[in-house]
């Protein structure tokens, strides 16, 4: 016979409610949660979440879907997201589509079916057939990165690069740099592409690199030979370092010859510190809690923004950009 929250409770000398406090994760005191996992393992106490589920008006579990989980920012999204949530006792359930629209929709209808509270769809593509059940069901739907086709007109957080970009423009224009190259293929990285916007709008002369595997050296040696060349290179993480590489193979000083920026996740920004990479720092941790936060306080009746930006990066200024060589830093 299975062992109830009563039957804890009263091993523990609380109340039931302070049991499930205690279970949930929730403020009770030291002494109050210590008794009670004392009595959890004197008794062998397993939650029935299934039978909890069909007394109780919410289930305390929000999920998360993918279109696709492939790198390490959704990693670091997911960490931050389920944080956020287990805070208030909320558990968060993790599916990815890897990729396939239909099989979006398909655990979108997995998720209702186990009563989620309330669900995180993250850059969802199709029609978004199992919507109208989640708004029936009155279960609120938030999507991340984007929400175009039939997830259009849901909350979307969304983040934000522009004014780190645009502090990394300027610092590279009060250094006296008038022409810069963005190492990138268009529509890989999405924040070349807002680094190459804000660099255009900040006045300077913007061109475009486009990276030939992993030796760079022979991209370097072309731009050091080119009339009124650029005097600094914006490019990703993985391609900064192979920058600094080459530069050293072709005799240029960096930053004296050629200044370098990376564009950098926040869990590989340690190597940039130890190369001393100017770094574009990109967190979408700060994406999680936001989205976090904004679901948590949608479930206790506010209703969220329907576009909420948050600034998910910084510049960190180090030893790899310095003076345009040759040129006049502004005043």
């Amino acid at each position: 016979m299975s062992v109830t929250l009563r039957e804890v409770a009263r091993r523990a000398a609380v109340s039931t409610a302070t049991v499930s406090r205690a279970l949930n994760g929730l403020a009770v005191s030291p002494d109050s949660r210590s008794r009670v996992m004392a009595a959890v393992a004197e008794l062998g106490y397993v939650a029935n979440q299934a039978a909890r589920a069909l007394r109780a008006p919410h289930t305390m579990t929000i999920g998360v879907v993918f279109i696709e989980l492939a790198n390490a920012l959704g990693i670091d999204l997911l960490d931050a997201l389920s944080e956020a949530v287990e805070a208030k006792g909320y558990s968060l359930l993790m599916s990815t589509a890897r990729g396939d629209v239909g099989r979006f929709d398909v655990l979108m209808r997995r998720f209702l079916e186990r009563r989620v509270d309330g669900l995180f769809c993250v850059a969802p593509k199709g029609v978004g057939e199992s919507l109208a059940l989640y708004r029936n069901a009155g279960i609120p739907v938030m999507t991340l990165f984007r929400s175009a086709d039939g997830f259009a007109g849901l909350p979307l957080v969304q983040p934000s690069l522009r004014p780190s970009a645009r502090e990394l423009a300027l610092h590279l224009k009060g250094l006296g740099h008038r022409r810069v190259a963005v190492l990138r293929r268009k529509g890989q990285v999405v924040a070349l592409d807002v680094v190459a916007a804000a660099l255009s709008e900040a006045g300077m002369d913007c061109a475009d690199i486009e990276p030939v595997g992993h030796d760079l050296s022979g991209v370097v040696a072309h731009l050091a030979a080119t009339p009124d060349r650029p005097t600094a290179i914006v490019a990703a993480h993985h391609h900064a370092r192979d920058l600094l590489a080459a530069c050293a193979n072709v005799g240029l000083a960096v930053p004296a010859d050629l200044s370098v920026a990376a564009v950098v996740e926040v869990g590989e920004d340690h190597r940039h510190r130890r190369l001393g990479l100017s770094s574009l720092v990109i967190d979408p941790g700060r994406m999680g809690h936001a989205a976090g936060s904004a679901m948590l306080d949608w479930l206790g009746g506010a209703a969220p923004p329907r576009r909420l930006e948050v600034e998910t990066a910084s510049f960190v200024v180090r030893d790899s950009v310095g003076p345009a060589a040759g040129g006049t830093p502004a005043a």
